[in-house]
């Protein structure tokens, strides 16, 4: 009888919170009035029948769809038959708000969705998803003013066959009383520089930070996740945020042991089983989504990451690794604000050669 007590004891006190759980799937106010005109870009044949798909030459750009008016994107899919296995390194998606002549959102197609080194792995998180063999899922909320274009180039010698999406926006009713543009910076280091953090973000305006997507190839062995994040709020000299180590930062532990995937965090690609461990050459990619705690800025915000052996000395012998990033934010301002995007050929990380006095071991 204790038992049966104790056990109808346990169950009523997890299920309040797994109700709560299953709740927040489904928002409070899902059935009161919405005051917005729902519509959708798409590849549909135009014929009507099932050509739904645009192809993309080598070198051209295909605009995706344009759109007048205030309101938001609130879902893009897309998913692509190509020829070149690398065309997730290849293509490059951009958005531009408000008529804005530099993009806002500026990355190769797979690391906008999580997916580096061009390779397709399926996970689920809140504002990313990929399932279904190929489909890219992005819910980003991606507010405008006045309208929004959105293009993609193909950067690679061969043509994309295929190129389906759909693009789900919103156009509102009402104005915003104040506006947040969704934006990207991609970023790489090939490898990291010595004696400074790798940089993942640097913007001024007024607004919050809300993600990170790191991908690390080792060019040594050795495990690459001893280095902390530094988040610079508004111009501060020492990190305003700091966090404990690399592998912390993206919410696992002690070299994360294999891939897993959450609402929030997760390391999709994880290749050290298969090369025996923290080995050169593995590849890593990993997402810490900042959707329960964003990181608000007035002034501006630099975020950084040390990649060093010991942390923060900044260095690893005999080489140092490959890192590539995309930091995800909101902004008060439509024009783009990141680096020049590298080139595709240059966006591909090479191992560098070990030098000759290495010994074998550690090749």
């Amino acid at each position: 009888m204790l038992r049966i007590k104790l056990t109808l004891a346990v169950l009523l006190s997890v299920v309040p919170a797994a109700a709560t759980s299953l709740k927040a799937q489904v928002p409070e106010d899902l059935a009161q009035p919405k005051p917005f005109r729902a519509f959708r870009i798409a590849s549909t044949d135009p014929k009507h029948h099932n050509a739904d798909s645009r192809p993309i030459a080598p070198g051209a750009t295909l605009e995706l769809g344009r759109i007048e008016g205030q309101g938001r994107i609130t879902h893009i899919w897309f998913t692509i038959a190509a020829k070149s296995e690398d065309h997730l390194r290849q293509l490059v998606l951009r958005i531009y708000w408000d008529g804005a002549e530099k993009p806002a959102v500026e990355a190769p197609l797979g690391d906008f969705f999580g997916l580096g080194f061009g390779r397709y792995v399926e996970y689920r998180s809140a504002p990313i998803a990929i399932g279904g063999v190929k489909a890219l899922n992005c819910y980003w909320p991606m507010p405008f003013a006045k309208g929004a274009r959105l293009t993609m180039t193909n950067e690679g010698t061969e043509p994309v066959h295929s190129c389906y999406f759909n693009i789900d926006y919103r156009l509102d009713d009402q104005p915003a009383a104040e506006m947040r543009y969704f934006h990207t910076q991609y970023r790489q280091a090939f490898p990291v520089a010595k004696g400074a953090d790798y940089p993942i973000l640097e913007t001024a305006g007024r607004g919050h930070f809300v993600g990170t997507f790191l991908s690390v190839m080792a060019n040594s062995d050795g495990w690459w996740g001893e280095g902390n994040d530094k988040f610079y709020v508004d111009g501060a000299e020492k990190p305003t945020i700091e966090g404990t180590g690399s592998e912390d930062y993206f919410c696992g532990a002690w070299d994360f042991q294999h891939a897993f995937w959450n609402s929030y965090n997760g390391v999709p690609l994880y290749t050290n089983a298969e090369l025996g461990g923290e080995k050169r050459g593995i590849l890593n990619t990993c997402y810490r989504w900042h959707i329960l705690d964003p990181v608000p800025f007035t002034r501006s915000l630099r975020l950084t990451i040390e990649h060093g052996r010991s942390g923060p000395n900044d260095d690893r012998s005999p080489l140092r690794n490959h890192y590539a990033s995309v930091a995800y934010y909101y902004v008060d301002h439509a024009e783009g604000d990141g680096p020049a995007m590298p080139t595709y050929p240059d966006r591909v990380p090479h191992l560098l050669p070990l030098p000759a006095a290495v010994p074998a071991a550690s090749r």
